[in-house]
């Protein structure tokens, strides 16, 4: 009899440590799932999380990393961020545009304010990135306003900032054609292929709002980036290059190639999907169901900074949640839940009043994973790669 006790003592113990080990990862990928499949209710709820913090207000001093400049990027990104996850939301799912078009157009209105680029006006010696657009030089960092403006122009039509969207468009097409590497300064010396994805992708995501053809200029950037800037062995993207000589200034990095591999999925779909195979291939890191992307390729030392965040045991925040778009994008639902569990689990989201919001990560935090989450609405159809001229 004691011996039978035992017996089920210990069976009934092992079946507590598996249900304990498995609540967490049960806990952290509730609804990951609704949101792969796109449901609308769970959408919906991130979304009017991040609308209520863009209605709030998100100025550089809500941030406070030390540095103006990156106080500024990120007041810009989580606007730039929000009005492509409420975008998209709203394309996936008609019925919920007039709820989110007020969130949208505030995001841009404020997107093109003078003190939204003063970031980029002081790396530049007080030249302004609107007001130079007829010159030829940098400003790269403007691919992110042109990203948020062509989808404004599939979401809104007749917004009042077309014009501007015309304009800019033109101005880094022009600057991408001239380049003989495909790439042009963020600020001046500092040259970073993840933010002229950001342009590549934007060029391809107006013609698909508008009707106009910038596949020349697309299929000879993306013919540079595949023969220099896309390291063989991980297939991750570079950092940082030199736009003189093409020639590497630093690694290749998970959060840069994951952003890099959201933002030319408007552009072109096939070197997306390859990026985005690369961080799920040489990046994606499973514990217990919990999925997290390396931020160096095996056999590169390196930190954290502001792009990757904290770098924990090699894996960064930002790779992990900028991968969601291509583990979406290219229907891998065991990757995306992975990833999304991880980012609940440290994202800490509470939800009110039909509002998702997550208490680590802040408004930057909630409007990146909306948009990665939601990725999908103008992805461009595949391009046959094209050589450099």
């Amino acid at each position: 009899m004691s011996e039978r006790r035992l017996l089920r003592g210990l069976a009934a113990l092992a079946a507590a440590l598996v249900a304990l080990a498995a609540a967490p990862r049960w806990l952290a990928g509730r609804g990951a799932r609704a949101v792969f499949a796109g449901e609308r209710g769970a959408l919906l709820a991130r979304a009017r999380g991040v609308a209520s913090r863009v209605e709030a207000g998100v100025g550089a001093g809500a941030f406070h990393t030390g540095s103006s400049r990156f106080d500024g990027e990120w007041s810009f990104t989580t606007r730039q961020m929000a009005l492509l996850g409420l975008s998209q939301v709203a394309l996936e799912h008609p019925e919920a545009r007039a709820e989110l078009l007020p969130a949208v157009r505030r995001a841009a209105d404020e997107l093109v304010r003078p003190e939204a680029l003063a970031f980029g006006a002081e790396a530049w010696a007080g030249e302004g990135g609107l007001e130079s657009l007829e010159g030829g030089r940098g400003h790269a960092y403007l691919g992110y306003l042109n990203l948020a403006l062509s989808m404004l122009r599939a979401i809104d039509p007749a917004t009042p900032h077309a014009a501007l969207s015309d304009r800019l468009t033109e101005a880094l097409a022009r600057r991408l054609d001239a380049s003989p590497y495909g790439v042009f300064e963020t600020y001046p010396g500092e040259t970073y292929p993840p933010d002229v994805a950001m342009s590549i992708g934007s060029l391809g995501l107006y013609d698909r709002a508008t009707g106009a053809d910038h596949a020349a200029s697309i299929g000879r950037a993306v013919g540079h980036f595949r023969a220099r800037f896309v390291e063989r062995g991980s297939g991750y993207l570079l950092q940082s290059v030199d736009a003189r000589t093409g020639a590497p200034r630093g690694p290749p990095r998970g959060s840069g190639t994951a952003i890099a591999a959201y933002a030319l999925a408007f552009a072109d779909a096939r070197f997306a999907s390859e990026l985005g195979a690369s961080l799920r291939r040489a990046g994606l890191v499973t514990r217990l169901g919990f999925g997290a992307i390396r931020e160096y390729p095996a056999g590169v030392e390196g930190g954290g900074d502001v792009d990757s965040g904290p770098v924990l045991f090699g894996v960064s925040v930002s790779a992990t949640g900028f991968a969601l778009a291509s583990a979406r994008l290219a229907g891998d639902e065991d990757a995306f839940v992975a990833l999304a569990r991880t980012a609940r689990l440290f994202g800490v989201p509470r939800e009110a009043g039909g509002a998702l919001r997550h208490a680590s990560g802040g408004p930057l935090g909630d409007a990146i994973l909306l948009a990665m989450m939601s990725a999908g609405p103008l992805r461009a159809g595949p391009r046959e790669p094209r050589p450099p001229r």
